[in-house]
């Protein structure tokens, strides 16, 4: 009885954990569009580098690249609705979008 159950439990695992690539694809994906829309004009300047461009705000790559960056830690930053940005009032699930895609820009090392 255990074993069948063992098998359904690793095989329901195994699916879940290769669906999570895709996800974060899709979300990066969906971040870039809104990107685009929303922060192209400040953040996403050709060869924009930290705290380049025509305002003086770091390029998303800068961003990425940054030590310890992580994706939650974006996530907070754009939660807390800095005041040197403007407040596009974000959702949850658009906050988590534009931080997939900003770290999906993280240089592979």
């Amino acid at each position: 009885m255990l074993r069948p159950l063992m098998r359904v439990i690793l095989g329901s695992l195994a699916l879940m954990l290769a669906a999570l690539p895709c996800a974060a694809l899709n979300e990066a994906k969906k971040g870039r569009e809104l990107a685009e829309v929303l922060c192209a004009q400040c953040h996403l300047n050709e060869g924009q580098g930290e705290k380049q461009g025509p305002m003086g705000v770091p390029g998303f790559r800068a961003v990425a690249n940054r030590h310890g960056q992580t994706l939650e830690g974006i996530v907070a930053w754009l939660k807390s609705v800095p005041p040197i940005m403007p407040n596009h009032n974000l959702t949850q699930d658009e906050r988590f979008a534009l931080a997939a895609f900003i770290i999906s820009l993280r240089e592979k090392r």
